[in-house]
């Protein structure tokens, strides 16, 4: 028996990596090229959201199964790391913000899950890209000043 657990978890750890790789592939995609962090942000933002809500069984699994299953906790780190990778800018840009250190990225990712799972969670997972605006909004709101203090900071 222990056995056939080990096998499912191994498959569903398998199956959130690869979910989850098909998702930063699309973000990606998405924003590349795209001027501006805003418009990019934006983008992959949207991106994300049309993916997820076109596969509820699959932002499921990446949103809400991890707080379920002990194992597949790990892949989820490993997702909000990629997505918080994604969230930081480079040091310098046409909008003048300087990079956000990793630790901020990754509260901002978690925002994110955690709103996102929630909808899932209500069975509201085909609407996630109502949420654009409303995300784009928190991101943009908590990266400018984010980017201040760090910025004072390295300063002091």
């Amino acid at each position: 028996m222990r056995r056939i657990d080990r096998s499912r978890s191994q498959g569903f750890a398998a199956a959130c990596e690869d979910g989850t790789e098909h998702l930063v592939a699309v973000v990606e995609l998405a924003a590349d090229g795209v001027e501006g962090r805003d418009a990019r942000l934006s983008a992959g933002l949207r991106a994300a959201l049309d993916f997820l809500a076109a596969r509820p069984a699959l932002a499921h699994l990446l949103l809400v199964e991890p707080f379920a299953a002990g194992p597949a906790r790990l892949e989820h780190e490993r997702g909000l790391s990629q997505v918080a990778a994604l969230l930081r800018p480079p040091p310098s840009g046409p909008e003048g913000g300087a990079a956000i250190s990793e630790e901020t990225a990754r509260l901002l990712a978690g925002g994110l899950a955690s709103h996102l799972s929630g909808r899932v969670l209500a069975g509201e997972a085909e609407a996630l890209g109502d949420s654009h605006e409303l995300l784009l909004s928190y991101l943009l709101a908590a990266l400018r000043p984010a980017a201040a203090v760090e910025r004072r900071a390295a300063l002091a």
